[in-house]
């Protein structure tokens, strides 16, 4: 017997993780759904060897995305579960999540999952990371996406739970492309703040009016109230020492440095880079 829920994997060009992905799910549910944003690689082909309910949307951003499968997928289950193209349920998840849904607490509307990330093959541990909890299983009619840019929070209307067992995040695309990934969110990191700055509009404020639940509120909080009134090029060096410190991301070997040096400090410097470079261009448009 298969768990009632429905997995709904957002892709493009995927051709390197989606077989991980898919395979890991198989036998938890007879309802994969692989919402595509029109990939030109293999990822689609490689996709319906293991479900036929496979879908495209133009991209947005994430939480448009996420909204789009909510409103648009023909789910049957109550229970979805969003999961990355680089990321995988472990077995012991995948058991804890039939046992769950099975017999589900009536209060409960969503669940929060550990997440394991993986850097350059080595496990990171630390830095954050130990509690690495997101929200990623829910009930369909009770759960949002907010948020735009590079950024994106889930909502959930009732009370949270937590599942014990992991879920893995482990992307295989390489360190090139993980660079020009992250160049480009630097560039809607810093389109955000300016929007937000135009607009004086602030997402905690917003969910704490809606009386919502919603992922990650206080870093929303802190990135609202704290860092962004910090000064500019100044504040990714604390927040590395931070993470790689006082969090123990030294820990995590010549990986762990690697990734919280690119991480936690060049790609907060290239945000306030791209954000400088932004301003300027709009004071010199007169906007």
């Amino acid at each position: 017997m298969k768990a009632p829920v429905s997995i709904i994997v957002l892709t493009f060009n995927e051709e390197t993780n989606i077989q991980p992905c898919l395979e890991s799910v198989k036998d938890l549910t007879d309802e994969i759904f692989v919402l595509d944003s029109f990939s030109s690689d293999r990822t689609l082909d490689l996709a319906r060897q293991y479900t036929p309910l496979i879908y495209q949307n133009a991209w947005v951003h994430w939480a448009h995305q996420r909204n789009w499968a909510l409103d648009n997928l023909p789910i049957t289950n109550e229970w979805v579960f969003f999961l990355d193209a680089d990321e995988l349920i472990s077995k012991e998840l995948g058991r804890e999540i039939y046992d769950t849904l099975m017999a589900p607490p009536p209060n409960i509307e969503g669940y929060y999952i550990k997440r394991n990330f993986y850097f350059l093959g080595r496990w990171i541990k630390h830095g954050g990371y130990q509690s690495d909890f997101i929200l990623r299983l829910f009930k369909k009619d009770k759960a949002r996406s907010i948020g735009s840019g590079a950024r994106e929070y889930v909502t959930v209307k009732g009370e949270l739970g937590r599942l014990k067992n992991p879920m893995i995040h482990e992307d295989h695309k390489g360190i090139g492309v993980w660079i020009d990934k992250h160049n480009k969110l630097a560039g809607l990191e810093a389109m955000e703040a300016l929007r937000l700055e135009a607009e004086n509009g602030l997402t905690s404020k917003s969910v704490c009016a809606a009386n919502i639940k919603v992922e990650h509120s206080f870093r929303i909080w802190l990135r609202e109230n704290v860092w962004a009134r910090m000064p500019l090029f100044l504040r990714p060096f604390p927040y590395f020492l931070y993470r790689y410190i006082f969090q123990l991301g030294f820990l995590d070997g010549k990986e762990g440095f690697i990734y919280f040096f690119m991480h936690g400090l060049w790609f907060h410097i290239l945000i306030d880079t791209k954000y400088l470079e932004f301003k300027k261009i709009q004071n010199l448009s007169g906007d």
